[in-house]
């Protein structure tokens, strides 16, 4: 960590004059751009549900804002001159500026016609490309200051590409109410120049501090009910810039990442689209489908506004925020015990918030696990057992010796009755089982097993019945019918003569034996 030189009055000026700039430019320009898109029709219609909003709402506004930073530093870079230490990173400059470029095209071109998520993809990805092909690369993470650091080698270049591509992405999804993607970005900017000076020393970064201005201005516009959006061209080319400036500000002059400081600035929009795509995933949903269940929707369903959501999710990233500064600056041994108590608390945490929010998806997979960890003796032994009844079956050859063989799941596997059923199939169960209460009633499940025999298909029913089982329990019934079926039905087709004519009948259930 770099010891900050004493600040002047001169830069301290410049800081205020780039950002108020910025502001006032961003302010100026986005009126204008209302009235351009209602009239060229540039508006995002609430035409699903999970949109916020009731009226069209213009998405010109990360023109706005690119314009208003990009225009207040490059007037900055003119009058300063490049070769002054507030362009600190100067030699990644051309690139950053390019691949920027292509995301705010892409997004732009997003925001007017619509374009596919494979296209907005593939145009993240050359921009990360870029990015890393200037020199801008995560070569050796730490996880503090004065911690070893772990040299990344090859993997270099695919984890920076992944988290340029990701944080694009993330914040383009928290994008999905009033004021809450300009607050996370102007905090997470904030944020970055502090860690920048207490890593760096005095170099103020310009082009953040012409940004947070320019996005202070549109805030102004975008606070609901907002009248104007910052649209995939402003969400993308923010989340490309601050997932690269947050990674500089966090990397020490040996070349280390402190990769704490990001994960813990960007934790909502990281956290948000990690559950986003475990819940669409455990759902059998493309990844990339939107839907309205991010963060932010939940809270507003559980009865918070729009003003108190952005209130609540701003302040917990400002928190994460602190805590991820004083871990990652601290002395090596209160970081490490910051960094397990706070990973700790925030496990439990996460736990609450998914259940609070209402994830149901998180909870079933916990059931699920949970249960296949208690039942998986009992699998394991279900299809043993199911195995060699199917083996048994196979190299039966008379069909007396197939209902010999089911005999043994009855006695073996907890079910109430293996019956084979031709003709008037009825529905009854075991009798022992009828006089049961209703919610003790039997479960019943039929494989119907089919063959061709002198021209006409004959058809027989498998039915196991089962008591009925609770609903965090595994039950072996469906496990049992798909793997003796099959041999069932492959006996019934290699002997069908024997089997059409033996008399198939309901056999008495296990309980009326006993």
């Amino acid at each position: 960590m770099t010891v900050a030189p004493s600040v002047g009055f001169a830069q301290l000026a410049l800081v205020v004059v780039t950002a108020a700039v910025a502001f006032g430019l961003s302010t100026f320009l986005i009126p204008p751009l209302i009235r351009l898109a209602v009239r060229r029709s540039w508006l995002d219609v609430p035409t699903e549900a999970r949109r916020v909003h009731k009226v069209p709402v213009p998405r010109l506004g990360g023109v706005a804002v690119v314009a208003a930073a990009g225009l207040t530093f490059a007037v900055t870079w003119f009058t300063v001159g490049p070769d002054t230490v507030i362009f600190r990173d100067a030699g990644l400059l051309p690139g950053l500026i390019i691949a920027l470029s292509v995301v705010f095209i892409t997004g732009l071109v997003d925001d007017l016609t619509d374009l596919s998520p494979r296209v907005k993809f593939g145009a993240q990805v050359i921009a990360a490309g870029v990015l890393v092909a200037a020199g801008f690369r995560i070569e050796a993470i730490a996880l503090a200051a004065g911690m070893p650091a772990l040299s990344l080698g090859w993997l270099s270049v695919p984890i920076t590409m992944l988290w340029l591509v990701g944080i694009t992405n993330a914040f383009n999804l928290i994008d999905g109410i009033d004021g809450l993607a300009g607050t996370v970005a102007v905090l997470a900017l904030v944020v970055t120049i502090v860690a920048d000076v207490l890593t760096h020393g005095w170099f103020p970064p310009l082009l953040s501090i012409a940004l947070i201005g320019a996005v202070a201005g549109f805030l102004r516009h975008n606070l609901s009910p907002a009248s104007i959006f910052l649209g995939d061209a402003g969400a993308m080319t923010l989340g490309l810039f601050i997932a690269a400036r947050v990674t500089m500000a966090s990397t020490s002059a040996d070349g280390a990442t402190y990769v704490v400081l990001p994960l813990f600035v960007l934790v909502l929009p990281l956290l948000d689209t990690g559950l986003a795509m475990g819940r669409r995933w455990l759902r059998g949903d493309p990844v990339s489908a939107a839907d309205g269940r991010h963060i932010h929707h939940q809270l507003l369903a559980l009865g918070l506004t729009t003003h108190q959501t952005v209130r609540v999710l701003g302040a917990a990233m400002l928190a994460f925020s602190l805590v991820g500064l004083v871990v990652v600056f601290a002395p090596p041994q209160l970081a490490l015990a910051l960094l397990v108590s706070t990973g700790i608390l925030l496990c439990i945490g996460l736990l609450y918030l998914i259940r609070w929010l209402g994830y149901a998806e998180f909870g079933e997979l916990g059931s699920s696990v949970a249960a296949g960890v208690r039942d998986v003796r009992s699998i394991i032994r279900d299809r043993i057992l199911a195995n060699e009844v199917a083996a048994r079956i196979r190299t039966a050859n008379t069909l007396e010796e197939v209902t010999g063989a089911l005999e043994k799941l009855t006695d073996e596997v907890r079910l109430l009755d293996v019956q084979i059923l031709e003709g008037d199939v009825h529905l009854h169960g075991p009798q022992r089982q009828q006089i049961s209460p209703v919610d003790k009633l039997p479960v019943r499940l039929d494989y119907p097993c089919a063959w061709e025999s002198n021209g006409k298909v004959q058809e027989v029913i498998l039915r196991l019945w089962s008591t009925r089982p609770s609903p965090s329990g595994a039950h072996a019934i469906e496990r049992i019918a798909c793997r003796v079926g099959p041999a069932l039905e492959e006996w019934l087709r290699t002997h069908a003569e024997s089997a059409a004519t033996a008399a198939l009948s309901p056999r008495a259930s296990r309980s009326e034996r006993t």
